[in-house]
């Protein structure tokens, strides 16, 4: 009967022990798992990374976004303030009119 309660108690222990963050197909895997302190084991050729490529397939939509975000952001005080400039400026030409001598 002890011999029997130390089996099941050392099954349980080793299934606590186990990893709860790796799928169970992966675990035959993580057993051979070496932990390797800043050793390079796999990199990418120069010629396989594709860098500029991607950014320039979506750089025109991501320009108009923001220049819409911009516009709908800024647009009205934008709008207001160029109002405002060309009013004045015509109000002054108005005024040196009616004001001549």
């Amino acid at each position: 009967q002890k011999e029997v309660r130390k089996m099941a108690l050392r099954g349980s222990l080793i299934r606590l022990a186990e990893r709860a963050d790796v799928q169970p197909a992966l675990k035959k895997m993580w057993k051979k798992h070496y932990k390797i302190d800043g050793r390079v084991t796999q990199h990418l050729s120069p010629f396989e990374q594709n860098i500029v490529s991607p950014m320039m397939k979506t750089m025109p939509e991501k320009i108009a976004e923001k220049a819409r975000s911009f516009l709908l952001e800024a647009g009205a005080g934008l709008g207001f303030g160029l109002f405002v400039f060309y009013w004045a400026d015509w109000k002054y030409t108005d005024i040196a009119y009616h004001h001549r001598a």
